[in-house]
Order: structure tokens, then sequence, then C-alpha cells
């Protein structure tokens, strides 16, 4: 416990150092959770969204559970929620349009710096079948993304639905689990002028990639677990080259501790491992103090801090009768700079869902 501890506060007192400058890069299916504990989760996730983050993490996932309806909302400073839910809010399941930005709306947008807005909604089944880790899940998913590139120059849109499916198996009494996932991404995207009419759709092309993962879990006191992931192996192609998702990798370390009604865990990443992607070898870092913790590996009620590349995180969640309603949010910050510049998108994340 005392060895993770130093590791994580090494982690974030030089991460701010460290700060890397690159475009975004723009992973699907990111968790509210992970976002304010400073985007960790390789060996710490246990929500609905811990497929996408580690198949063999799914190992930490205690019961079972259906979110049918899971909202989250990012969008960056100086958006308000009228601004965002325009373009986001469909009258049919999972209620998120996947029409992007309308060209009314399009001069709002424009008037923020940096403006960005991420929505996504669906359906995640995870259920723990073995106590030791052999746990199964599946996420049917719609996510859209508007944003910025060119400093501002062009407005850049994706619309993807997501299906996945993945597996942790245990190895003997569960020291060891390795872990695997499908995604079969459906996607779209629209790259225009900011000062052309909107949205100009490719068309849709179908890809499909594979994670896998590992996690190592320590037998002593300190509960310390070391993941490993190997993200979209061997990359994911589609119809047009320029819509790729580049293979990359992530490494993790955590611990989880119970005090009486207390719940804590600490976490650290490196992610953007080997990436050909311009943002390399990532800092992550955070931390969870959670109060009644329930059957599910979550707590009633959650509080987050960490530092994502230098930034700071931070979030609260409520989580009532075993994920049967879940209300969340999370603050961080995003490093966007282009080349070598350095620029820091602030950011807001809103969470709930339905299920049992």
């Amino acid at each position: 416990m005392k060895l993770l501890s130093w590791i994580v506060v090494l982690f974030l007192f030089f991460s701010p150092m460290m700060k890397t400058s690159a475009q975004e890069v723009l992973h699907a299916g990111r968790s509210y959770r992970s976002l304010a504990m400073g985007n960790t989760g390789v060996a710490s996730a246990n929500d609905s969204a811990a497929l996408f983050y580690n198949p063999a993490v799914l190992a930490n996932v205690k019961g079972w559970w259906l979110d049918y309806a899971a909202w989250t909302v990012e969008f960056s400073d100086g958006l308000s929620l009228a601004e965002v839910g325009l373009p986001l809010i469909d009258t049919n399941f999972p209620y998120i349009s996947r029409n992007g930005l309308a060209d009314i709306q399009k001069d709002s947008f424009l008037a923020q710096t940096n403006p960005y807005i991420r929505g996504s909604a669906g359906a995640t089944l995870t259920a723990n079948i073995m106590a030791e880790g052999w746990t199964v899940a599946g996420s049917y998913m719609i996510e859209t993304i508007i944003t910025t590139t060119d400093n501002g120059a062009r407005i850049y849109q994706r619309d993807d639905l997501i299906q996945k499916v993945g597996m942790s198996i245990p190895l003997g009494l569960g020291q060891i689990v390795i872990g695997a996932s499908q995604a079969t991404i459906t996607r779209r995207v629209a790259d225009d002028a900011s000062t052309d009419t909107i949205p100009n759709w490719s068309d849709r092309y179908d890809g499909t990639g594979y994670d896998i993962g590992i996690l190592y879990r320590m037998a002593n006191k300190a509960k310390i677990t070391w993941g490993l992931v190997a993200y979209n192996y061997g990359g994911i192609t589609y119809g047009d080259s320029g819509l790729e998702d580049a293979a990359s990798y992530a490494f993790g370390v955590s611990t989880t501790q119970e005090f009486g009604i207390f719940k804590l865990v600490i976490a650290a990443d490196v992610r953007e491992i080997s990436s050909t992607a311009a943002k390399t070898n990532t800092i992550h870092a955070g931390m969870e103090v959670g109060m009644f913790p329930n059957s599910t590996g979550g707590s009633y009620l959650s509080y987050r801090v960490g530092s994502n590349q230098g930034y700071t995180t931070q979030g609260l969640e409520l989580n009532w009768f075993n994920h049967s309603l879940v209300i969340g949010y999370a603050l961080y910050s995003e490093e966007i700079g282009e080349g070598t510049e350095q620029l820091e998108s602030k950011r807001t994340v809103y969470y709930i869902s339905f299920g049992f």
C-alpha cells in the first residue's frame, strides 16, 4: 500500500512537468468515473465502461447489472446546457441525435473557444459469473462528437454506433486474469471548413477491433492490481483510410482498501504507449473515496480527484440501489494543443443511468 501510494504521489507531482502536447486522441466509450480520477482505469475500472478500459479489468466487477438507459454528456467551458442539448437530443431510443450540428447552431458553437461536445447513450450488460473474476459484458452505444480542428478553422464531427462484447477469464484462483473484447463500429464523419454549410457527412463504414488485456492481483493486504492492455490490436481499419483507429498500449496499477463504511481506490496509468498518434506516453493518476460500498463494487456516494496529463480532475457520484439509479458528474481538462503547443480545454461531464 505504501509503495503504490508513493507511486501515485510521484505521478501527481511530476505529471504537470510531463504535459504531452498534441491534438486530442478521440477514444470511444470513456467513463465519467475514470475521467474524474485522472482518466485512469486500466487496473481500477469497475463500472459499466470497464469493458472499454481493459477487458481483463472486468474481473473487478461484483454481481451483475443492466444499464438500460445510460446518458453521458461532455462539453467544454462556455457552452450552456441548452447549446449542448439541441444537437444531442433525439426522440428515439437511445435519445442521442445522429444528425450532428445544424447549420443554424454553427455560429453559437464557433463563438466559444475550442468548443467540444460529446454525447453517448445506450445499454450495457455486465455479469460476474465466478467470484475469481470470470465476467462477461456487452455494450450497445451510440456516440457523437462535435469539435474543431486547425485552430478553429474546421468543424469535425463523428457519429459512431458501437457494439462491443468482452470477457475476463481467471487463471487458477484468479491472481492472474486475462481478457479479450471485440468491437464493431459503424462510423461516419463530417470534416468541414467553419465557413461552409454543415454537415457534409461521409458514407458509413464498418470496422472491427480487438482489445487484449491482463491483470495481476497481488495476494497481500495492499490488494495491489497491475494491468496491461493492448487497444485496437493491429488497428481498426474502415472503408475510408482516414477513419482508422490506431493501436496502442496502456499500463496501470491500483489498490482498493475498505475501512468500515469507507472505500479507497488509488490508481495510476501510463497510456498511449507505442501509439502511432502524435500524443504518446500520457501520465494519469487519481483517487476515489467511497462511502457505504455496495454489492456491485461501487459505493452509494463517491468523491474522486486526480491528474489527467498534469491537469486537475474531480467528480462526484450517487449510486442508489446497486446501479438502479446512478447520477454523476466530473470536471476535467484535456490537452488539445497541436504540435508543440500546450493548450488546456476545460470540460464538464454529466451522467445518469437507470437499470437493475
